[in-house]
């Protein structure tokens, strides 16, 4: 049985010996059929009779596990032979199997918890504008002290939008956030 591979291109190769006909004037080519289509790859053939046919990766061409039959043909000057015929079937050159050896019953406890205390820094109007309008942000979408572990990447895209849209230079992002941080412990 012939292996085709869905992950790597291959090279068939074989050698060729026709009687009454020109070698240049020939043609090769391979047909992988399955119950569902065929797929052609042409190939050339040398003066010396040597067969080469470059047969691509196949992958999203053909599944993986599938079975069917490959031919040869060779056209000679104006006449059609099947020189040679096998089954196929399409493996990956490439395969990972693993084994799980045990799995331990012990339940692993993680906590997460940010805890923030006594910010002190002074506010400007225009901090407390953008804390004001990032806290409606974050309250909009339920995030608050206790759950800003679990929704830290919402928080960061929630910022990252307001500030696109607002830009603030990095010093004064550091007040607006630390300003956001002081409203959530508040709460």
């Amino acid at each position: 049985m012939y292996k085709l591979f869905t992950d790597k291109a291959e090279l068939f190769e074989c050698d060729i010996k026709i009687e009454g006909a020109s070698l240049s004037n020939s043609k090769a080519r391979l047909v992988v059929e399955t119950n569902d289509y065929s797929l052609m790859f042409n190939g050339s053939i040398n003066s010396s009779g040597k067969c080469k046919i470059p047969i691509k990766k196949l992958k999203g061409l053909i599944d993986e596990n599938l079975k069917g039959n490959i031919r040869l043909e060779v056209i000679a000057e104006d006449t059609y032979f099947t020189p040679w015929e096998s089954e196929f079937e399409i493996e990956a050159s490439k395969k990972v199997t693993v084994e799980v050896k045990s799995q331990s019953n012990k339940k692993v406890i993680k906590e997460n918890k940010i805890e923030v205390s006594n910010v002190n820094q002074e506010v400007s109007k225009k901090d407390i504008d953008h804390v004001t309008n990032i806290m409606k942000l974050l309250v909009r979408e339920n995030i608050n002290l206790n759950n800003l572990h679990l929704k830290k990447n919402r928080v960061n895209k929630i910022v990252a939008t307001y500030t696109k849209h607002k830009p603030l230079n990095e010093s004064y992002k550091k007040q607006v956030i630390k300003g956001v941080l002081k409203s959530l412990y508040k709460k």
